[in-house]
């Protein structure tokens, strides 16, 4: 099928399950400043230094693209299960990471991340996060009040279920839906519909 920019992100990411390179490109183009967003907010706590969120993002995609097969839809579809799949993948290194920081210092740029990376698939990553209209994405993500930005993290790319975000956050069910709500209003203009209603998110835990 030609590929179509307007399809729906799940019929974008068949196509990618299928072999099309095009409708992959387009998943990782949407999809990587989502997860650098989350992935610099995981790394803020201060175990971060030498350590790049870009990376961790690129790690992410290298674990999901032999996997994207084994994908099981939710409710017919199946981005909000690659973005849960994505962003754990991206919390659990980070976890990695503190761990070993603490155990034996800080680490050091480059050591064991992202290391001999591909570079046609890293590329496309770095590609997605660098474009003007991907980069704007991001800064606009980043310029949400800081409650807002983890409750649109937390809902929208780790999909997590509203009554798990309120109490990770300590505030209400409602304050949760209210402020999803608005974050995603800030990012109507610069994402796909689709992709939009696969940020709803909802998913276990």
């Amino acid at each position: 099928m030609p590929f179509d920019p307007n399809h729906d992100t799940t019929v974008q990411l068949r196509h990618a399950i299928d072999g099309d390179r095009e409708s992959l490109g387009w998943l990782v183009a949407h999809l990587s400043p989502l997860l650098l967003a989350q992935a610099r907010w995981r790394l803020a706590g201060g175990m971060s230094q030498g350590i790049d969120a870009e990376d961790l993002v690129q790690e992410a995609w290298l674990v999901a693209l032999p996997r994207l097969h084994e994908l099981v839809p939710r409710d017919g579809r199946l981005t909000p299960v690659l973005l849960r799949f994505l962003a754990t993948t991206i919390v659990h290194r980070v976890n990695n990471l503190v761990r070993d920081t603490l155990r034996r210092g800080p680490a050091i740029a480059g050591d064991g991340i992202a290391e001999g990376l591909a570079d046609e698939r890293t590329g496309v990553v770095t590609a997605a996060v660098r474009d003007e209209q991907r980069r704007q994405l991001l800064v606009t993500i980043e310029a949400l009040e800081p409650i807002d930005r983890q409750v649109l993290l937390l809902r929208g790319v780790e999909q997590r279920s509203q009554a798990t975000t309120a109490a990770l956050l300590g505030i209400s069910g409602d304050a949760v839906a209210m402020r999803f709500s608005r974050a995603l209003a800030r990012l109507r203009a610069q994402l796909p519909s689709s992709l939009l209603a696969d940020l709803g998110g909802g998913g276990p835990g």
